[in-house]
C-alpha cells in the first residue's frame, strides 16, 4: 500500500464521520479535541502505530506514510489529542529504548488507541530549560520512588499513564544524570490539578508525585543517559506536521466566507500561504525520510517548527484580513485560533531555544569546528556543484569579473554543453535532466555569476517548444537557482566573517544577536531549498513534460520563498558584515546585488505570490491541498 492509498483510506475514514457529524473540525486538534471513541476507532483500523514493527502490533510502514495519515488528520481538525502524545513520542522510545516487558505492557494500548499518555517534561522552574529538572527518582527494592512537581502536563487528567523525565543522579553537568520513566496514573501518591488556559478549557494541568512506586521494568533505556533520548524523541515532537497545521482548518471556513476578499492584495496573502505551505510540507517529508533512513534531522526539525508556528499564527493574520467582518462561525473559529496562538511558539520548544539549537550547529561553541560551506546530500550534485564553481574561477575573490574574463566564462560554459542541458540529445540538447541544469545554474551563483546560463537554457527550452505558462514556469524556477545559490554564498561568506572577525576581544560568532540572525537566515533558507527540491521533483526531467497547475505552482512557490530568503539573507548579511560590506571591494556586493536583481527578473516575487493566490481563489482548499501544495511523490 502507497501513501496515496492511505491517504485514500483515512480520507473515506473521516468523510464518513464527518458526514454523520461524528465530530466537528477544531482548530489545534491534536491539542484540544479528546474523543475516546475516535482514537479506538482509528487503531481499530490499523491507523495508529503504523510505522512500528509487525512483531510489536505495528505494520512496519515508514514514516512518509504516517505522515500522509497525519496531514490528513489535521486538515480537517479531527479529534486526535487522545492518542496523540503515546502514537506519536512514547510508542517510539519504548520501541528504541523499552525493555521487553515495558513493551508488551505499553505498545498494545497505544495500537488499540486505548492509551491516553501524558508528558511529564516541564516543571515550574524548567520549561524550556529542561536539564534543570528537580523531579526526582531514587532507587528502591524493586525499582525507584518518584517525588516531585510537573507543569504544564497536557491531557494529565484524562491519562491513564505517565511520561517522566526525572534525575536520578547528581552530576557536575545538568544534561547528565536524568533517566526517563512510564508510570500508571492510578499509581498511588498522584495529584492533579487542573490549569484552565485562556479560552477556558481544560487542557493542562499540574501535577504532584509524592513517594510514587516505579517498577524497576518502567525505566526507559538507560539510566543517566534520559538527556540523549530526549533529544531523539523532540525530533519526532518538533518535526510533524502539527507544527504548521494546528490553524489550517480555517482555510476552507475562510475561502468559503461570502465577504470573502478577492482583490489583489488579497490574492497575494493567499499566494504567501500557499507558498510557505508548499515549502513546509515537502521539509516535513524530508524529515520523515531521514527517520525512516535511521537519522535525526534536528535542524529540519528545529526550522520546521520554527517555520511552521509562524506560518500557522500567520494564517490567523490573513483571515482577519481577508474577511474583515466574518460570519459566525468564521468568526468564532479566528477567535479559537488567536486563543490557542500563543502557545504555538512555546510547546515543544521556545522559539528562541530553537533559533538556539540551529545557531550551536552552525556556529559550535568550537569556532574551529564551524563548516560554513553549504554541501549538498546527493554526491553526484555535490560534484556538479563544484565543478561549475571551478569553471566560474574557483572562489568568490578569484572570478575575473572583466569583459574578457566574463565572455571566457560563458565560452567553456557553452563548450560543456551546458546551455542545452535538459533538452534532449534528439533534439539536439545535451542530455541530463532539469536538476542538472538547475544544479550548475545554482553553482555558479553560488560565486556571483550566471554566465547568462538561466537565459540561454530557458532559450533552448523555448527552441524545443515550450512556451506560455510552461515557459514563466521555467524562468521561475532558474530565477529560484539563482536566488539560492547566491543566497548559500552570502551566508557562507557571512558565516566565516563573524567566525574571524572581533569585536572587543571576541569574534563576532559569540555574541548571541549574531548567533540568532545566522540561524534565521538558515531556515528560512532551509526553507526556499525545500520549494525549489519539491519544484524540481514535480516538473521532473524535462519540463516539456509537464506544464500543469501543480508545475506553475511549484515553480512559482520556489521563486517567491526564494526571493524572500535571499532578500533576507542579502539584508542581514550586510548588517553583519558592518561598514565592510557596503565597500566596493569586498565581494560580497556580487552576490547581494544577484539576489536583488534575480527577484523581480521574469516573474516577480509579487507577480508569484499573486498568481498562487488567484489559483487559490479559483480552486478552493482542496485544490491547495491537493495541487498547489501536495508533496507527495505522484505514482
Amino acid at each position: 500500500m502507497s501513501s496515496n492509498e492511505i491517504r485514500t483510506r483515512i480520507r473515506a475514514f473521516l468523510d464518513e464521520r464527518l458526514a454523520s457529524g461524528a465530530f466537528a473540525p477544531k482548530v489545534d486538534c491534536w491539542l484540544r479535541s479528546v474523543d475516546h471513541d475516535f482514537s479506538r476507532d482509528l487503531g481499530a483500523a490499523g491507523f495508529l502505530g503504523m510505522t512500528w514493527p509487525t512483531e510489536h502490533g505495528g505494520a512496519g510502514r515508514p514514516n512518509t506514510d504516517r505522515l500522509a495519515l497525519t496531514e490528513e488528520l489535521l486538515r480537517v481538525g479531527a479529534p486526535v489529542t487522545a492518542h496523540w502524545i503515546a502514537e506519536r513520542q512514547i510508542g517510539p522510545a519504548v520501541l528504541r529504548a523499552g525493555t521487553e516487558q515495558l513493551k508488551a505492557d505499553i505498545l498494545p494500548d497505544i495500537i488499540a488507541g486505548r492509551a491516553v499518555i501524558g508528558l511529564g517534561m516541564s516543571e515550574p522552574e524548567a520549561g524550556s530549560d529542561l536539564a534543570s529538572v528537580k523531579t526526582r527518582a531514587v532507587p528502591a527494592e524493586g525499582g525507584w520512588i518518584l517525588n516531585g512537581h510537573k507543569i504544564w502536563t497536557t491531557q494529565a487528567h484524562n491519562a491513564t499513564a505517565m511520561y517522566i523525565l526525572a534525575r536520578t543522579s547528581v552530576e557536575d553537568k545538568k544534561h547528565q544524570g536524568l533517566s526517563e520513566f512510564i508510570i500508571d496514573m492510578d499509581s498511588p501518591g498522584i495529584e492533579v490539578s487542573p490549569i484552565v488556559d485562556l479560552a477556558g478549557e481544560h487542557h493542562f494541568n499540574e501535577v504532584r508525585y509524592t513517594d510514587v512506586f516505579i517498577p524497576a521494568d518502567r525505566l526507559i533505556g538507560t539510566e543517566g543517559e534520559g538527556w540523549k533520548q530526549v533529544i531523539e524523541q523532540l525530533s519526532f515532537e518538533r518535526g510533524g506536521p502539527e507544527r504548521a497545521l494546528s490553524t489550517w482548518v480555517l482555510m476552507p471556513e475562510l475561502l468559503a466566507e461570502e465577504q470573502l476578499r478577492t482583490d489583489e492584495g488579497a490574492q497575494r496573502d493567499l499566494g504567501q500561504m500557499v507558498a510557505t505551505l508548499a515549502g513546509l510540507r515537502h521539509m516535513y517529508r524530508r524529515i520523515a525520510a531521514a527517520l525512516d533512513a535511521g537519522q535525526a534531522p534536528i535542524r529540519l526539525a528545529a526550522a520546521s517548527k520554527y517555520l511552521g508556528n509562524t506560518f500557522e499564527k500567520d494564517l490567523i493574520d490573513v483571515a482577519r484580513r481577508l474577511v474583515p467582518c466574518p460570519s459566525e462561525p468564521l468568526a468564532e473559529m479566528i477567535q479559537q485560533a488567536l486563543w490557542a496562538s500563543p502557545a504555538f511558539g512555546i510547546r515543544g520548544g521556545a522559539e528562541d531555544v530553537l533559533l538556539g539549537i540551529v545557531a550551536k550547529l552552525e556556529l559550535p561553541r568550537d569556532l574551529s569546528k564551524a563548516d560554513p560551506e553549504p554541501k549538498l546530500a546527493d554526491p553526484d550534485a555535490q560534484e556538479l556543484i563544484e565543478l561549475a564553481a571551478r569553471v566560474a574561477g574557483g572562489s568568490l575573490l578569484e572570478v575575473n569579473r572583466t569583459p574578457a574574463g566574463t565572455d571566457r566564462m560563458k565560452a567553456v560554459v557553452e563548450e560543456l554543453g551546458w546551455t542545452r542541458v535538459s533538452i534532449p540529445e534528439t533534439a539536439g540538447g545535451s542530455g541530463g535532466t532539469l536538476t542538472n541544469a538547475a544544479t550548475i545554474v545554482r553553482g555558479l551563483a553560488r560565486l556571483g555569476v550566471t554566465a547568462e546560463l538561466p537565459e540561454h537554457l530557458l532559450a533552448a527550452h523555448e527552441g524545443n517548444g515550450l512556451a506560455g505558462r510552461a515557459r514563466d514556469a521555467l524562468a521561475a524556477l532558474l530565477d529560484a537557482a539563482v536566488l539560492i545559490g547566491a543566497a548559500e554564498g552570502a551566508l557562507a561568506l557571512t558565516t566565516r566573517h563573524v567566525i574571524e572577525r572581533e569585536q572587543f576581544g571576541a569574534p563576532l560568532a559569540t555574541i548571541p544577536a549574531v548567533k540568532t540572525w545566522i540561524a534565521r537566515m538558515r531556515m528560512q533558507l532551509d526553507l526556499a531549498i525545500e520549494a525549489f527540491d519539491r519544484a524540481l521533483e514535480i516538473t521532473g526531467e524535462t519540463p516539456e513534460a509537464k506544464a500543469g497547475d501543480a508545475e506553475v505552482a511549484a515553480a512559482f512557490a520556489a521563486k517567491a520563498i526564494a526571493a524572500q530568503a535571499g532578500g533576507l539573507v542579502a539584508a542581514q548579511s550586510h548588517q553583519l558584515h558592518g561598514g565592510i560590506g557596503i565597500t566596493a571591494e569586498y565581494p560580497l556586493h556580487h552576490l547581494t546585488q544577484l539576489i536583488w536583481a534575480r527577484r523581480d527578473t521574469n516573474t516577480t516575487e509579487h507577480q508569484a505570490l499573486v498568481a498562487l493566490g488567484s489559483m487559490a481563489l479559483a480552486g478552493g482548499e482542496p485544490v491547495i491541498w491537493d495541487v498547489l501544495t501536495d508533496s507527495a511523490p505522484r505514482e
